[in-house]
């Protein structure tokens, strides 16, 4: 049964020393800020977004090379899809379905074969955003700032209420879930991140990205 707690700040459960609670908040609860780098110049800066009512306002500014992005430009990975039909033989569809990385210019055209008669056609492609293809921030796809390497796997966070529910996460011995899980950020993270024999290892990993946070 699980334990009743009165409720905290916002609605949520108070904290309990040892024990998380995953209230059902999805990722995009810290999305409103969100610590990048810019993908010219790589100055570190940030990602200012506000929800309205079923949309994102947002905006980027870099200070190093005054490169500006606002709602609706993408700058990350795509996936560049499109079909037509055999330009030869006619009797085959032809589709195209690449993942081109982020900072990779790519043609409006790909060269696809026939299966049937052995022939290229190129083929017309249209871009969409992979938005979990790295770690970049969902608004531009802009490289994340927070990004820390370990022997079990890649660690990232948009800003530092990410790394302290986090680092929350993983210093309890006890986690506990209300009634939404498949949509909350924590069922989501990867696998290495729920054992309990990397516990250690993730909190020390969010320690460290802390501290790069501070030193700006």
């Amino acid at each position: 049964m699980a334990v009743q707690r009165p409720p905290g700040r916002r609605g949520r459960p108070a904290p309990v020393p040892g024990r998380h609670f995953d209230d059902g908040r999805g990722l995009n609860a810290f999305a409103d800020r969100i610590a990048v780098r810019c993908h010219r110049c790589d100055t570190p800066g940030w990602v200012l977004a506000s929800w309205q009512p079923y949309r994102w306002t947002v905006r980027f500014r870099c200070t190093g090379c005054s490169v500006a992005l606002d709602s609706g430009d993408w700058v990350g990975a795509v996936c560049m899809q499109g079909r037509r039909p055999c330009g030869y033989c006619g009797h085959q569809w032809l589709y195209v379905h690449r993942r081109i990385a982020s900072g990779v210019r790519s043609p409006a055209t790909f060269p696809a074969r026939c299966g049937q008669c052995g022939r290229s056609s190129d083929v017309d492609v249209s871009a969409t955003p992979l938005r979990d293809a790295e770690p970049a921030d969902p608004h531009f796809g802009l490289p994340l700032h927070l990004v820390e390497p370990t022997r079990a796997g890649l660690l990232w966070a948009y800003n530092a209420e990410h790394l302290q529910a986090l680092h929350d996460y993983a210093a309890a011995t006890l986690r506990e879930h209300g009634g939404v899980r498949n949509s909350s950020m924590f069922s989501r993270l990867p696998q290495w991140m729920k054992l309990a024999r990397h516990r250690v290892l993730l909190q020390r990993a969010v320690e460290r990205l802390q501290k790069r946070l501070l030193q700006g």
